[in-house]
């Protein structure tokens, strides 16, 4: 109590606190309320960290497939005709590791176990993954830029009069073709001819079985030309033109989309697809620019349907019956596994603490074997 300035007295009210015990309860009652909290934002953050992985996958299975199965329709395709008649001029055309002999087939498969010329196997960025089996990879072979149009080609000489030389250089291996023929052949010289541009195809040491272009089954067929006769790709009366073509001929660049399973230099694993080419004629190629399309992709089995057949079969397989100009169908499965980026640990894990893995197939139909749309 205290005295009043007027002399009376006043009385305070008693405060009362909170007791200990009514503190402990609160405080349980707290954590059982930020418990529950954390654990919903947990399962959630989990549940995130599942759906972002499954995104992450399907995305990349959708990348791949597209862009695989454009290559695999393409497979054999030149800008002038698929049903008309290859012919491989390269002198070298018999030797058995020579890339561009699967060219006239369209595409070559390689098993687990085979090496592939001209990509290294190891753990380096962009080198194929080294494992014996489920690493399948194929080479789809094409002639693509066919942007340069043959003007004269009325006599069967070693020099073919075109509108343009872009993007061609001494060297290359390149495909001459109309509706009728697809000749693969070695440019020797790029030159002027008629007041006009020209690539020129030499026999001999120019890595050609002959000068003039030939119709055989075989290079061993292949005669050096002393005749001077061969096929003239322009309409000619030359009596030294065996035939002569009568539909616009055009000249493409031959090269081959390889696809493999290869080290991403993260640590990882990613499906590349790389570019064949060789401007040398050696049976080894050169393989340019391989681009990484989609990571977490860990294994790639390949399988390939034979014209007439009812089942798919391994690269071995095709390779033993000598029967790839006779598939009509490929199928592709490729296992995917979720890989660590933003998110990492459980997060990418299953329920079983492994991580979270699809496997995606396809089957591709190839639009430019004979019958096939």
């Amino acid at each position: 109590m205290r005295l009043h300035r007027n002399g009376g007295l006043k009385t305070f009210a008693r405060q009362a606190g909170v007791s200990l015990i009514e503190l402990m309860i609160a405080l349980v009652l707290g954590l059982i309320v930020v418990g529950g909290a954390s654990a919903v934002f947990l399962s959630n953050k989990r549940t995130y960290g599942t759906s972002e992985t499954l995104n992450r996958l399907q995305e990349g299975e959708r990348a791949a497939f597209e862009l695989m199965s454009r290559d695999l329709r393409e497979a054999g395709g030149n800008p002038c005709s698929s049903r008309a008649r290859r012919v491989n001029m390269l002198s070298s055309a018999t030797s058995a590791n020579a890339w561009w002999n699967s060219s006239s087939d369209g595409l070559r498969g390689y098993s687990g176990s085979d090496s592939i010329p001209g990509t290294a196997a190891g753990s380096g960025a962009g080198q194929r993954l080294s494992r014996a089996a489920n690493n399948d990879a194929i080479d789809l072979h094409m002639a693509q830029d066919g942007n340069i149009r043959v003007q004269l080609h009325d006599n069967p000489s070693a020099n073919i009069q075109v509108n343009a030389t872009t993007g061609i250089s001494d060297g290359d291996v390149v495909m001459i073709c109309n509706s009728d023929y697809q000749m693969i052949f070695r440019v020797t010289q790029l030159n002027s001819a008629g007041g006009g541009l020209a690539i020129q195809h030499n026999g001999g040491s120019g890595g050609n079985c002959s000068q003039v272009f030939q119709i055989f089954d075989d290079v061993a067929d292949c005669e050096p030309g002393a005749s001077g006769t061969g096929y003239c790709f322009t309409s000619s009366t030359n009596p030294n033109c065996d035939e002569s073509g009568s539909s616009p001929a055009q000249i493409a660049r031959v090269m081959a989309a390889r696809w493999y399973i290869g080290s991403n230099g993260r640590g990882g694993t990613s499906l590349y697809r790389a570019e064949v080419a060789n401007n040398g004629a050696t049976a080894v190629p050169n393989v340019v620019r391989p681009a990484e399309i989609a990571e977490g992709a860990t294994a790639m089995n390949i399988r390939y349907l034979r014209a007439g057949q009812t089942d798919f079969v391994t690269a071995a397989a095709i390779t033993a019956a000598d029967a790839w100009d006779e598939v009509v169908a490929v199928r592709v499965a490729i296992d995917f596994e979720g890989t660590a980026g933003a998110l990492r640990g459980d997060y990418i894990e299953g329920t079983d603490g492994e991580a979270l893995s699809r496997t995606a197939t396809n089957v591709v139909m190839l639009r430019n074997r004979e019958g096939v749309l």
